[in-house]
């Protein structure tokens, strides 16, 4: 009676275990966005690039909105000193920096807007301008949101 039982077990846990791996092969061309996880063409590489520039962008914006807060208080206070302790350098590189660091978190967020993921789905050579474009346009907000941030931390990061 017991070994029905266990030959039970292990045909289910077979079969379990053949529809997992086959259902992760046979998936990766199936994403809902109609890419591949692993890049296998053109197409495929430059939506891995464009997500790129996306994932390493938006990775940062939480330090973009924290810096934005502390340059503002820090402007407040500046603006609360008399004139004759104001050091008018200082407040226009955090102006300037304020600045960078809007345009960044503007840029991304406009780009994310625009960002049409189906856009030309059925015209392959399209879809390829296409993410070309969308690709210079992300590293442009990758860069930007770099840069600011760069600036920010060698503003308000002590050596």
């Amino acid at each position: 009676m017991r070994n029905p039982f266990f030959l039970i077990i292990a045909i289910v846990t077979l079969a379990i275990f053949v529809a997992c791996n086959n259902s992760s092969a046979g998936d990766e061309k199936n994403r809902k966005d109609g890419f591949s996880d692993s890049p296998k063409n053109k197409e495929d590489s430059l939506f891995h690039e464009v997500m790129n520039g996306h994932d390493i962008g938006m990775a940062r914006m939480g330090r973009v909105s924290k810096y934005l807060t502390q340059i503002q208080h820090a402007l407040d206070s500046i603006n609360k000193l008399p004139e004759t302790k104001l050091d008018a350098t200082y407040q226009q590189s955090l102006i300037d920096l304020q600045e960078d660091l809007n345009y960044a978190e503007y840029g991304m967020s406009s780009w994310m807007d625009g960002f049409k993921i189906d856009s030309a789905k059925g015209d392959m050579e399209k879809r390829i301008q296409y993410l070309e474009g969308e690709k210079e346009k992300v590293m442009k907000v990758k860069e930007a949101i770099l840069g600011a941030l760069q600036r920010a931390d060698s503003i308000f990061i002590k050596k």
